[in-house]
C-alpha cells in the first residue's frame, strides 16, 4: 500500500501503460484521476476500475493546451485536497516518411509529446510547491535514447529525447522539494502495437535480449516506483525498461 493518502494524476490515462499504472496506482491504496482526450477510454478505464472496486476520476482534456491543464489540475486539487503525484504520460505519433513529413507533423507531434510535459508539470509544480512534496515521473521511450531513433517517426524520437533532458532540467528547477524522473519504455504490447503486422513484432520481439515485449504491467512497475517513497532519494534520473533492446545500436 505504497500510495495510501496519496493522490496521483496521470495523462494519457484511458488505456494503455497510462490506465495500467492507474488501476496499479488503486490497487496500492492511492487516489488517482486520469486525463485523456478520448471520452470513450475514459469510460472504458472507469468501467474497469469499478468492476474491481475502485473509484477512478476521470478528467476529459488536451494536455497540449494550457487553459484545459490548468483547469483539470486545479480540478484535481479541487477534488482529492491535493496533488502528489504526476505522471506525463500523454504521447502519440504520426508515422509518414521523412520526405513527406510536414511542419505540421512536427508541431502536433511536439505538442502532445513534450509542450504538455511541460505544461502538466508547471500546473502541478504550483501545488506540490506550496506543500513542498511532490513526485513528477515523465514518460519517455526507447525511442529518445542516442542511437535508437526511429526513421518515419523522428520527431517522436526527437521529442522524446527532449523529455529526458528536460526531465534533468526540471529536478534541478524543482529540487529539493520535488523529484523529477523519467521511464524510457521500451516497445510494449498496448493496444497501438497489437494491431501491427506480426512481421514487425517479431521484430521488436527478437531486438530485444529478453526475447519478448513489455508488457504495460512492466512499465507501469517502474512508473510506480518512482513515483513511490522508495525513490525518496532519486532525481533527474532515466529508467530505461526496455528488455536490453537500447544494448543494440537502434
Amino acid at each position: 500500500m505504497r500510495f495510501e493518502g496519496k493522490s496521483a494524476l496521470i495523462t494519457g490515462g484511458g488505456r494503455g501503460i497510462g490506465a495500467t499504472t492507474a488501476l496499479m496506482m488503486l490497487a496500492e491504496g492511492g487516489k488517482v484521476g486520469v486525463v485523456d482526450l478520448n471520452p470513450d477510454h475514459l469510460a472504458k478505464a472507469a468501467e474497469t476500475a469499478r468492476s474491481r472496486g475502485y473509484a477512478l476520476k476521470t478528467f476529459q482534456a488536451d494536455v497540449s493546451k494550457t487553459d484545459q491543464v490548468r483547469r483539470t489540475v486545479d480540478g484535481f486539487v479541487e477534488e482529492f485536497g491535493r496533488i502528489d503525484i504526476l505522471v506525463n504520460n500523454a504521447g502519440m505519433t504520426i508515422p509518414r516518411p521523412f520526405m513527406e513529413k510536414t511542419a505540421e507533423d512536427w508541431v502536433k507531434t511536439l505538442e502532445v509529446n513534450l509542450i504538455s510535459v511541460f505544461l502538466c508539470a508547471q500546473a502541478a509544480a504550483k501545488h506540490m510547491l506550496a506543500r513542498q512534496s511532490g513526485k513528477i515521473v515523465n514518460i519517455s521511450s526507447i525511442r529518445g535514447i542516442e542511437h535508437c531513433g526511429r526513421e518515419g517517426v523522428m520527431e517522436y524520437s526527437a521529442a522524446k529525447a527532449a523529455v529526458i533532458n528536460l526531465t534533468k532540467t526540471m529536478a534541478k528547477e524543482l529540487a529539493p522539494h520535488i523529484n523529477v524522473n523519467t521511464v524510457a519504455p521500451g516497445h510494449t504490447m498496448t493496444d497501438l502495437t497489437a494491431p501491427l503486422p506480426d512481421a514487425v513484432k517479431k521484430g521488436m520481439i527478437e531486438g530485444a535480449y529478453l526475447k519478448r515485449m513489455a508488457q504495460p504491467e512492466d512499465i507501469a512497475k517502474a512508473i510506480l516506483f518512482l513515483a513511490s517513497d522508495d525513490a525518496n532519494f532519486i532525481t533527474g534520473q532515466m529508467l530505461l525498461v526496455d528488455g536490453g533492446f537500447s544494448l543494440k545500436a537502434g
